[in-house]
């Protein structure tokens, strides 16, 4: 399988997703994307480095020196 990615107008958004739906399932993939919005997942990450952070623990963050004197 080949990967696109296509930014589509908000007033087409449904039409041409609709029309993606037509095609055979075994052919195609759909992956929605708002990117504007946090997947589960990011969320989980985020909150787990918020936690991470609250126990004074940078471990994972590189070069944290440079960003605590910016703060």
């Amino acid at each position: 399988m080949k990967t696109i990615t296509i930014d589509i107008a908000d007033s087409i958004y449904k039409t041409f997703l609709n029309f993606l739906k037509l095609l055979p399932k075994e052919s195609i993939r759909i992956h929605e994307d708002d990117s504007d919005k946090l997947s589960v997942d990011e969320k989980q990450e985020v909150y787990r480095l918020k936690k991470q952070i609250e126990k004074k623990d940078f471990n994972e963050f590189d070069k944290w020196d440079d960003i605590e004197k910016k703060i």
